[in-house]
């Protein structure tokens, strides 16, 4: 048989896809974007699309999917959230016409899911890392063997044509998680990075039509300035270019001046910006000065200029201003596209995180030594006070914060059952609880209809059960060293660490505080405080090199955290162990740490221990020794180095033993 050729002179059995003119007449670019996903959804294959918001994620999958027409179930939307359950995606029993005929596939009302299936449609799952995972765990089957089987209803097969298309935004960490290993394994990944500035002006022009056409560089490229900016964490999409034309078109030509142009600026992009917490300006004033750099980049900084050039465009065409051939900051070597042709291959730039990925996750007496000896570090200077004070925020981070944050969010802390509450976040587990007028849920049909039976249809009220993801309350209090005994490398570890810690803490929906302390405590960020975890992981980035070790006060201070919810409260405590102030006995010390139900410890290593013993045939540090006394190996982990986190996750994520270790 004679094998045809395709693209590249590859063999194949199967002529190459070509993108039919429907679809590049309603998507800007995206050649590449559009030729794979195409490929994929004509075979089968689930792809995940993972890029930032304003990326066209959505207007790719409508364009492909009327390019594939089919009736009103050719797209199936569905939004990932916590109320989202494997029922509500394959569908329940109609309860009422259940309790009159019983369970009959007529009253069967099918989900998305079955939906997109029946029809042989796509199922777009907007937001794929916010839903929880045992809702998605329903998704293996239907995509591995292309069918479903549903309780009372029998098996839903596939129609030809069906498939899986997931969205997800690789910077929102509160509230999400990650697929499992088994789910991720049947999607192919698709990152989406922003256009280049030829194609981003297109799209502002297909959208705006001639409004303000002069103006389309302009926004544009205030827009795409925004994306190098230092203290962003990330900038505004083609969408705030679009927003600032619509806005501009409010206002004559005679009526504009710079003071207007910045108040639009804010309107349009600000809220599309992430401002870092370092930063000390806000999100206006950052738009203000992303208007000047273009104006003095391009317009020889001059807004009569700017209104010159929009005036001198043609209708319908916009204003053509020196330089605008060339690549914006971050965005060297970028092809501009004119005629929507093929892109060049571009330099492979990674997303922040690649969501759907997770990783698997004393009897003996002291040393002789009954006191701690002070280390010439540690020892205060003579009537000098302390040379910083954690208010001040050091002029620079001990560590890049997105590094740190980029890490953290490749790790799942898989968060512990906690203390069941009227309040708090929703666990990962449904469970059957009847009916209250202050409860919330979807009907469980199956124990409600064997209650019917049981009561020959007298029903209480009682007798209604809803599935609910009950309210649990989960702490974990990080307490983080920063005296003296910790200075370089070692305070940079132990900072990391909590700020990693703080960030898992968060985007596990599992409250958190953290005590930063050396003779003294800071509180960084209260139990119950709300505060954004990128700033909190800021402020410990920044932590000043402190003096002596309060070790006890530390604990105390832990133990008083804890006291409200023992049982749900983990502190972890980021240290060395040193004691030079206050409690410095290994007896005192012990007892202040067995007033913590839950204490973990994680030492920061030494090269050389500051105290050496010999235990059970190997040196060990005094200090670790001590610390082993006081929670057990199964809740020590000593570390050296950031690639240990996983290792400390790991731990926290483990139930305990019945010895409480």
């Amino acid at each position: 048989m004679r094998l045809r050729t395709s693209v590249g002179g590859v063999p194949s059995g199967r002529a190459a896809v070509q993108l039919p003119s429907q679809i590049t007449r309603e998507v800007v670019g995206r050649r590449r974007e559009l030729r794979l996903l195409l490929t994929a959804v004509e075979r089968g294959k689930a792809v995940l699309l993972v890029g930032l918001p304003g990326v066209s994620k959505t207007t790719i999958v409508r364009a492909v999917a009327a390019h594939l027409g089919g009736g009103t179930d050719s797209v199936v939307d569905v939004t990932g959230d916590e109320q989202m359950t494997a029922h509500g995606l394959v569908g329940t029993f109609d309860p009422p016409l259940v309790l009159k005929d019983g369970y009959r596939s007529e009253h069967f009302v099918p989900g998305p899911l079955a939906r997109a299936m029946t029809a042989g449609g796509i199922l777009y799952l907007e937001e794929l890392n916010r839903a929880p995972s045992g809702a998605l765990n329903v998704l293996m089957t239907a995509l591995s063997e292309r069918y479903l089987e549903v309780p009372r209803l029998g098996r839903v097969d596939a129609a030809a044509g069906f498939t899986v298309i997931g969205a997800a935004n690789p910077l929102d960490d509160v509230g999400t998680a990650r697929l499992s290993r088994g789910l991720a394994d049947r999607f192919l990944l698709l990152p989406l990075d922003y256009q280049p500035r030829d194609e981003e002006i297109e799209i502002v022009r297909r959208r705006c039509g001639t409004t303000r056409a002069g103006f389309h560089p302009f926004a544009v490229d205030v827009a795409r300035e925004s994306r190098g900016h230092p203290d962003l964490r990330h900038g505004a999409s083609v969408r705030g270019a679009i927003d600032m034309v619509d806005l501009l078109a409010g206002w004559a030509g005679d009526e504009l001046d710079l003071e207007t142009l910045r108040y639009l600026g804010c309107t349009a992009y600000g809220g599309k910006l992430r401002v870092r917490p370092a930063a000390s300006r806000s999100a206006c004033e950052i738009v203000d000065e992303l208007i000047d750099a273009v104006l003095r980049r391009d317009y020889a900084g001059s807004f009569e200029a700017l209104l010159e050039h929009a005036a001198a465009a043609p209708a319908g065409q916009p204003a053509h201003v020196e330089g605008e051939d060339r690549a914006t900051i971050g965005e060297e070597g970028e092809a501009a596209l004119a005629g929507g042709g093929d892109r060049q291959p571009e330099p492979s730039r990674e997303p922040d995180e690649i969501p759907g990925l997770s990783r698997p996750g004393g009897g003996a007496e002291p040393g002789e030594s009954r006191s701690v000896p002070m280390v010439e570090r540690d020892r205060p200077s003579p009537g000098a006070g302390r040379p910083i004070d954690l208010t001040d925020h050091r002029e620079f981070h001990m560590r890049d914060p997105d590094a740190v944050l980029r890490e953290a969010r490749e790790l799942v802390l898989r968060i512990r059952s906690g203390v069941h509450a009227p309040v708090g976040h929703a666990g990962p587990v449904l469970q059957s609880e009847p009916w209250r007028p202050d409860t919330s849920g979807q009907l469980d049909v199956a124990a409600t209809i064997d209650a019917f039976v049981a009561t020959a249809g007298a029903l209480e009220r009682d007798d209604f059960r809803l599935l609910t993801r009950g309210r649990h309350v989960r702490n974990y209090v990080i307490l983080v060293d920063h005296s003296g005994s910790m200075v370089g490398p070692k305070l940079e570890l132990g900072a990391t660490m909590a700020a990693a810690l703080a960030q898992l803490s968060a985007a596990g929906r599992a409250d958190y505080a953290v005590i930063a302390f050396d003779e003294e405590l800071k509180h960084v960020k209260a139990l119950g405080e709300p505060s954004d975890v990128e700033e909190v992981v800021d402020r410990i980035l920044r932590l000043p090199e402190g003096r002596a070790t309060d070790l006890g006060a530390a604990l105390r201070a832990a133990a008083e955290a804890a006291e409200a919810l023992p049982d749900a409260t983990d502190v972890i405590l980021i240290s060395d162990c040193m004691p030079t102030r206050g409690l410095k006995t290994f007896a005192s010390l012990a007892r202040a740490a067995a007033k913590i139900p839950s204490l973990y410890i994680c030492f920061t290593e030494e090269r050389t221990a500051a105290i050496r013993m010999y235990h059970e045939e190997r040196h060990l540090d005094l200090y670790e020794w001590w610390a082993r006394q006081w929670v057990g190996d199964a809740r020590f982990k000593r570390f050296s180095d950031f690639e240990d986190i996983d290792e400390v996750v790991d731990l926290l994520s483990a139930e305990p033993n019945p010895d409480g270790l």
